[in-house]
């Protein structure tokens, strides 16, 4: 069985909170995901996921998308996702959650929202 993997590196920047996913998103790795923008959030900035390096993206980590979009709404920080493509964006297209999550086509534009 081959495992998968993910990567979530978080980078402070001015105004912001920057993390990169690169790999899978799948019931196994989603708890990193989780854990990494539990640790974003508590900064109070806005959080920045770019997620142009994710391969693959299942409906686990659509959950943790939609409940860190609550929580950054109950608490005034937005998240703001870069680059989905790929799967990532045909799984967001499926579930209409383009209408919801704010999308930007690079880091640059996220950080400038």
């Amino acid at each position: 069985m081959e495992e998968t993997t993910l990567t979530v590196e978080s980078e402070n920047v001015p105004g912001a909170v920057v993390l990169r996913a690169e790999g899978e998103v799948d019931s196994y790795t989603a708890e990193l995901l989780r854990a990494k923008l539990s640790e974003a959030f508590g900064a109070g900035l806005p959080v920045v996921l770019d997620l142009s390096a994710v391969e693959f993206f299942a409906s686990a980590g659509l959950s943790v998308l939609v409940e860190y979009h609550l929580i950054g709404e109950d608490r005034g920080v937005p998240l703001r996702l870069v680059s989905p493509r790929g799967s990532v964006l045909r799984a967001l297209k499926a579930t209409t959650l383009t209408e919801t999550l704010d999308l930007y086509l690079d880091l640059d534009a996220a950080l400038r929202a």
